[in-house]
């Protein structure tokens, strides 16, 4: 299966959101394309860290916003990211233990969570700001 490019139709019109999404997904994409290819551990230890490290601080920057404007959904995304940040930890404890497969099978269904929590719990946040009347920068 070929990693997914970004779709526009999962933007949620935040730029700043937007912007991080395509870097999130990007690096899924190339952390998978990596592991495939069985590359230099080296690349791929660079590629998983730089996935864990940015989503966290993706959620971070995302549960700011939120606090900042009062987003009421707020601890029901944190939830939600906490879980997302699991699996991309889960991912990086099959890397080391060198479980290749597994840690495949477990980006595939990182990618398919990333792109359905875009699409509803993202998009519903960037739909409750244009509602409100909020415009982030």
């Amino acid at each position: 299966m070929r990693p997914r490019a970004w779709d526009e139709g999962i933007s949620t019109g935040v730029g700043s959101m937007d912007t991080e999404h395509r870097l999130q997904v990007s690096l899924v994409n190339a952390l998978e394309e990596v592991l495939r290819r069985r590359e230099d551990r080296t690349v791929a230890d660079r590629t998983l860290a730089q996935l864990v490290d940015f989503t966290s601080v993706h959620f971070h920057s995302e549960e700011l916003m939120m606090r900042l404007y009062g987003y009421p959904q707020l601890d029901v995304h944190s939830a939600a990211h906490a879980k997302l940040l699991e699996q991309a930890q889960s991912i990086q404890a099959r890397y080391q233990a060198d479980e290749i497969t597994e840690a495949l099978e477990v980006i595939a269904e990182l990618r398919g969570w990333l792109v359905n929590h875009i699409k509803s719990m993202d998009q519903a946040f960037a739909l409750w700001l244009a509602k409100n009347d909020i415009r982030p920068h």
